[in-house]
């Protein structure tokens, strides 16, 4: 089955657009799809219940698929900038920047800096495992903003995804049929491919 992908729903275009993605980045790395459908049996066997039992902690037990959704995030956050008032006058780097000053932060921009990910264009979803995570600077990756203004539908947001990428991966095989210089994320207010992702899926025999 030979697919484009370009998931719309009209209140959640960026969690649509997150899953474009993760699916492209899948499909280009058959390595991080085994490990992901290698998890998903062990936890889900041949159940067909959408989460992990109530009795456990989803995020424990689906712990690559969230690091999966994690990276894809990083390497293309769904809103690719966003802009913030100073509310007071603050130093940064030496200079002083006076209250009222309108900020423009990119998280595109910011997720690619090699101090905090080394090799920040690689897709390594072992990056966001809890052991590699210690000591990262808590505003090195915002793809749901911070503070008292970020996302608050992010938890939604995820649960989401991870019923998504647990479906379609329980059920088929991705295929990427793009090369990375092919997919050139287009940077308006929700970050899409220019052209679309082309994906196959094969169904998987049980």
């Amino acid at each position: 089955m030979f697919l484009t992908t370009s998931f719309r729903n009209k209140g959640h275009d960026t969690t649509a657009a997150s899953m474009n993605w993760a699916l492209y980045l899948i499909g280009s790395h058959p390595d991080v799809q085994k490990k992901l459908q290698q998890e998903l049996q062990e936890v889900f066997g041949k159940s067909s219940r959408l989460l992990p039992s109530i009795n456990h902690p989803s995020d424990h037990l689906v712990r690559f698929v969230l690091c999966v959704i994690k990276e894809t995030l990083r390497i293309f956050p769904s809103v690719p900038l966003f802009a913030r008032s100073i509310g007071e006058d603050c130093q940064m780097n030496g200079f002083k920047v006076p209250k009222g000053v309108n900020a423009v932060i990119i998280p595109y921009a910011l997720h690619r800096d090699p101090r905090y990910f080394p090799d920040p264009e690689e897709f390594r979803p072992e990056r966001f495992l809890p052991e590699n995570s210690v000591g990262r600077h808590p505003y090195a990756y915002i793809p749901f903003s911070a503070g008292p203004r970020n996302c608050i539908g992010q938890r939604f947001a995820m649960m989401e995804e991870k019923v998504i990428l647990a479906t379609v991966l329980r059920h088929f095989s991705v295929e990427a049929l793009q090369g990375r210089q092919e997919v050139q994320p287009l940077g308006e207010l929700i970050l899409r491919p220019e052209k679309g992702i082309w994906i196959k899926l094969q169904e998987r025999t049980h």
